[in-house]
């Protein structure tokens, strides 16, 4: 399919409808962005909950955040193509509604499989956060622009670890139904604000349904991150994990294929292919996956005894607690990006959230034992991946062509959880493989082995950013 230039960034804006000033326009997405966000992690602490009230073990239990992570990934590139096609703004309308449907249904739930189908539902908030990024490359401009792009990009970050702390003190004060409660009730308030605030956009080429490409894109996702997710427990050699991925290549070749034939595809796999959205792609694989490393390896880390000689013995409340300054600064990084970008390049600033990541990364390995070391350095992570988020999120913005922002930054968001859905695996390999005491547990080595790996893939991608285009 033929394409024009994207054009300069400064001539893409729609004028907002009147009364809609920018600010109300940034505040009711990211309002909207924080309630997917924190649905991703709001559930953590409640994990042991549901396994007594449901009376399952860990690894079923683990179906509550993975069901929200397959839908999202499935659900965000399709969603932002449909949103390209017919208006981000009906489309976000409806993501939320779905979003608030699965919460009340799943505050409901009177068994695991209903709960399961309220976070299917649930998961496909995820498309939310490409959705409002192409309202906001529609509706602003030039510094507004990367303005509001690093507001939405932190407030996805804060959102994240901002709910390991209220979720670990709502299980601990009233009950896991007031998690869904929580998440449905900020969803109302999203579609509210959405009304008010977002004006609609014009429509994009009217055309068919792409349905062979969405099927091999739901295919392939769903093949990939079952096998990355589930690997560690059925077996990184298993027949299910190799037939997933032998499933999951086959799918993902297949779409290529067909969207090159395709007069109006999903996702137009040329545009993908330009060097400079490629690398902005590849290196968000990184952004994704450190994070992961200390969301899985600080909580035991600080709830560990301290017997053992390193942990701190916190409850979950206190352990969201410690870790709530990384929120923060992954959200002032995200503020911070802007101003960065436009006093150097995205190159360098891609460059610079690698490198404070991988010193961040670097520190705790280094002291694990030491609570101070933890929140400050772990904050340095939070800072880097802030950081990094705006910019990449800036640079789909920048290169992909108008007319597909939704459905490139949706992909992009895909690969983001790739990251994340492979740094959980690995992280839980780390603790129970690597200097395990024996009495199975995880010793202090387990730990500094865990964040050493940060620090070596913060490097990596710190040199793999140099590859990105110097563009302001």
């Amino acid at each position: 399919m033929p394409h024009t230039a994207p054009t300069p960034i400064h001539a893409q804006a729609e004028s907002p409808a009147a009364g809609r000033g920018p600010r109300g326009l940034v505040f009711a997405l990211a309002i909207g962005v924080l309630s997917f966000s924190m649905m991703q992690t709001l559930l953590v602490p409640a994990i042991p909950t549901f396994m007594a009230e449901f009376g399952i073990d860990a690894s079923l239990a683990g179906w509550i955040l993975t069901s929200y992570l397959l839908c999202g990934a499935v659900a965000a590139p399709i969603l932002g193509s449909l949103g390209d096609r017919y208006g981000h703004r009906l489309i976000l309308l409806a993501t939320l509604g779905t979003f608030v449907t699965g919460g009340v249904l799943a505050a409901l739930a009177p068994t695991l499989p209903v709960l399961l189908v309220g976070r299917v539902l649930q998961g496909a908030s995820t498309a939310t956060f490409p959705l409002a990024l192409a309202i906001v490359r529609r509706h602003t401009a030039g510094d507004a622009q990367r303005s509001a792009t690093g507001w939405l990009s932190g407030t996805m970050g804060l959102g994240a670890g901002a709910a390991l702390v209220v979720g670990g003190v709502i299980v601990e004060t009233l009950s896991w139904h007031w998690l869904f409660v929580t998440g449905a009730a900020m969803g109302a308030l999203s579609i509210v604000l959405a009304v008010i605030f977002v004006p609609a956009s014009q429509r994009g080429q009217a055309a068919r349904t792409d349905w062979p490409g969405t099927a091999l894109l739901t295919v392939g996702l769903l093949a990939l991150l079952l096998a990355i997710s589930q690997g560690g427990s059925w077996g990184w050699g298993s027949a299910a994990v190799l037939g997933l991925l032998a499933a999951a290549v086959a799918a993902l070749t297949a779409l290529v294929l067909v969207e090159r034939r395709t007069p109006s595809p999903l996702i137009d796999v040329r545009t993908l292919a330009r060097p400079a959205l490629a690398i902005t792609n590849d290196l968000t694989l990184f952004l994704g996956f450190i994070p992961y490393l200390f969301y899985v390896g600080l909580p035991v880390l600080l709830q560990a005894d301290p017997a053992a000689g390193f942990g701190q013995g916190f409850t979950v409340t206190q352990t969201g607690i410690a870790l709530l300054p990384g929120a923060i600064l992954v959200f002032l990084g995200g503020r911070f990006a802007p101003w960065l970008i436009g006093r150097t390049s995205s190159k360098l600033t891609a460059l610079l959230a690698l490198g404070v990541m991988g010193v961040g990364s670097l520190g705790v390995a280094l002291a694990p034992q030491s609570l101070a070391v933890i929140v400050v350095f772990f904050a340095l992570v939070g800072l880097g991946n802030g950081i990094g988020f705006a910019v990449v999120s800036d640079l789909v913005a920048s290169i992909a062509p108008r007319a597909e922002i939704a459905a490139a930054l949706g992909v992009n968001g895909v690969l983001r959880t790739v990251g994340s859905a492979l740094g959980a695996p690995i992280s839980t390999s780390v603790l129970t493989s690597v200097a395990v005491a024996t009495t199975g547990a995880s010793t202090l080595g387990s730990f500094t082995a865990l964040f050493v790996i940060g620090a070596v893939v913060s490097g990596a991608g710190a040199l793999f950013s140099l590859a990105l285009p110097a563009q302001r």
